[in-house]
């Protein structure tokens, strides 16, 4: 999916689940993507950062269900208010007050408007690949990345886990991608069984673009979505 940045009437923005504790430790609940989309307003978006469950938490350390209250890692802002802080050993991805992107470990999120933060990967930085080939382990992963003239930005979901279909990609192929794309810089985000794209085009339904490794959503904690500007 290729958003253009200078195309006025659209924004690009994050899409944070409700906090459920304001200052406490939760920083949202797991939110199906439908109504994260819907709710937001958005024309389309994907999953982004990872998340894990609170100290204390009774539930199983995997058990991801709608509503349960998160951790989300790195850096979440939306309209410029700091959702999740910025986190040691991972990049992250934020616009500025002209939405001009950026990709990598900013001093401090004061200038951000939007940000979301990779799963731990680099994949392009200033052209070069960053993934070590020798890597092979392949799954769904969902990233994004832009070009050297910074006015568009592209959307990556693959599917993985599905025999027959889709066994995924490794980061390094990921990064491939990329570079037959145009980019110049990208993240890699989270993935696996949250790796999800919607698109609502005008005057239908929302779509799921790809096919989830779970066969059904994942609830998740924050999409990175695009909508019509006010």
């Amino acid at each position: 999916l290729k958003a253009a940045l200078t195309a006025a009437p659209l924004e690009v923005f994050a899409m944070p689940g409700d906090d459920p504790d304001g200052p406490g430790p939760a920083e949202s609940r797991l939110t199906m993507p439908l109504e994260l989309f819907r709710k937001h307003g958005a024309v389309a978006a994907v999953n982004a950062n990872a998340f894990d469950g609170l100290p204390g938490d009774k539930a199983a350390p995997y058990e991801w269900f709608e509503g349960r209250a998160v951790d989300i890692h790195g850096s979440v802002v939306s309209g410029g208010a700091v959702v999740s802080p910025l986190e040691k050993g991972r990049a992250s991805f934020w616009l500025d007050a002209v939405q001009k992107p950026h990709i990598g470990t900013p001093e401090s999120l004061n200038s951000a408007t939007e940000a979301v933060a990779d799963w731990f990967s680099l994949l392009l930085t200033d052209g070069r690949i960053l993934p070590d080939a020798a890597d092979r382990a392949v799954h769904p992963r969902t990233a994004l990345g832009f070009d050297d003239t910074r006015t568009w930005l592209l959307f990556v979901v693959v599917d993985g886990r599905q025999p027959g279909f889709s066994e995924g990609v490794s980061l390094f192929e990921l990064a491939r991608i990329f570079e037959s794309q145009g980019c110049s810089q990208a993240i890699n985000l989270d993935g696996g069984g949250s790796s999800v794209m919607l698109v609502r085009e005008p005057g239908q339904d929302v779509r799921t673009m790809n096919s989830p490794s779970g066969k059904a959503h994942r609830p998740i904690p924050v999409m990175l979505g695009v909508r019509s500007a006010p």
